[in-house]
């Protein structure tokens, strides 16, 4: 369990690694900012269509129930069928249902369509950061497999900034056609330019069968993989609701629809420093890197819900918020691709990141349940994530000792 990939490959690190790196993380830029477009054109739609605020909370996670079958079910393929295939036919897929989004009328059809949206996503997703870990020089892999990670917080800022610049000139449509123009853009890059993956066999068709979870369940492994599910979701559960609700937070605080764009957005930009930093402490730190950037978030949170602070205090305290939350989730993106051996390695990210789906469907849909209790300050959403965010932590801090240990014994490579 966790040991790297031994078969030689020139092309790790190399031209070729090179390339493909930028690609992953290009594609994963066009996946952050379809992930993210319902957010942003969340408080348009309300008002176009005439949407409840509490029926807010499942059309944000539509695309997410989506994207945890998709990494579930497409995800792993990518052990079987090469990385390179599913990714390709992921983006094709998300790309024609995003612009479909942005021909629908009524609210049942765009959450239909986000669903569909999301199962393409899903699939993308852990074959596109387990690619990225395996055509990194030997000794990176955590640190490029959370690099790239970073793509889905940039596509995040992108999507923020084209919904405060798009939304009062074109409307909520215009979010959702752009988020379908550029997959099927990236998805013509990728089949000209791509590299497979060096750790897979060169027929991916022969990889070996029967993976998939039952190898993550396995007694060797299993405590692992249920403590990095747990993370996850944790983990998720806080992303999606603060990126979800942020923007309406601020709208009701007072602000414009673009002016609450731009806060969102700014979270996002705090988020790729976090990212940044926390990539850069995976090669050392690996799990601790996540057990601190967790607690510094819960910290972070319960500042913001302690006090009546100003408004440019808030933003502040919610660009650093993004900083720590951001970082957390790339770091656990990096620590759990390294964590897996090649031949189970898109299967564990896809069911990591599935079952951590669990938790960022939950995200939304505990800001509108909270609404339904009467929760309407802002400082009570920044309470709600501070206990799960201290159970990843102290989770991460258990897997981080337990790996020391293992290597520590010769049972696991250091």
């Amino acid at each position: 369990m966790g040991r790297q990939d031994q078969r030689p490959s020139p092309d790790r690190g190399g031209a070729v690694g090179g390339r493909g790196f930028w690609l992953v993380l290009v594609a994963l830029i066009v996946e952050g900012y379809d992930l993210q477009a319902a957010n942003f054109a969340a408080p348009a739609l309300v008002d176009a269509l005439g949407i409840a605020r509490t029926e807010v909370g499942p059309l944000l996670s539509a695309s997410l129930v989506g994207v945890l079958i998709g990494a579930l079910l497409v995800g792993p393929l990518g052990d079987r069928i090469g990385r390179r295939r599913v990714m390709i036919g992921c983006c094709l897929a998300y790309g024609l249902l995003s612009l479909l989004t942005g021909a629908a009328n009524g609210l049942g059809g765009i959450i239909l369509l986000r669903f569909l949206v999301g199962i393409g996503l899903g699939g993308f997703l852990p074959n596109a950061l387990a690619l990225a870990g395996e055509l990194a020089p030997p000794g990176r892999q955590g640190t490029h497999t959370a690099m790239v990670g970073l793509g889905i917080t940039l596509g995040g800022v992108i999507a923020g900034a084209l919904a405060a610049r798009m939304l009062p000139v074109f409307g909520w449509r215009s979010i959702f056609i752009v988020g379908g123009l550029l997959p099927l853009a990236i998805a013509a890059l990728l089949a000209i330019a791509l590299p497979e993956s060096p750790a897979l066999p060169r027929d991916a068709t022969v990889a070996p069968r029967g993976q998939g979870v039952r190898a993550l369940l396995r007694p060797g492994t299993r405590a692992t993989s249920v403590a990095i599910w747990i993370i996850f979701a944790a983990v998720l559960m806080n992303v999606y609701l603060l990126s979800g609700w942020i923007p309406l937070l601020m709208k009701d605080s007072g602000l414009s629809a673009a002016g609450a764009a731009w806060v969102g957005t700014a979270y996002h930009a705090g988020g790729v420093g976090g990212g940044i930093v926390a990539s850069l402490l995976l090669a050392r730190r690996g799990w601790r890197t996540v057990t601190v950037f967790a607690a510094l978030a819960s910290t972070v949170l319960l500042v913001l819900s302690a006090n009546a602070w100003s408004q440019a205090a808030v933003v502040l305290l919610i660009v650093t918020l993004g900083f720590f939350v951001t970082g957390t989730q790339n770091a656990i993106n990096g620590a759990a691709g390294a964590t897996y051996p090649a031949e189970i390695r898109a299967a564990g990210l896809g069911w990591a990141l599935g079952l951590g789906r669990l938790g960022s469907i939950a995200g939304p849909l505990v800001g509108s349940l909270a609404v339904v209790l009467g929760m309407h300050d802002a400082r009570q959403f920044f309470a709600i994530p501070i206990v799960p965010l201290l159970l990843a932590a102290a989770l991460a801090f258990w897997l981080a000792r337990s790996r020391h240990q293992a290597t520590a014994t010769g049972s696991l490579p250091a």
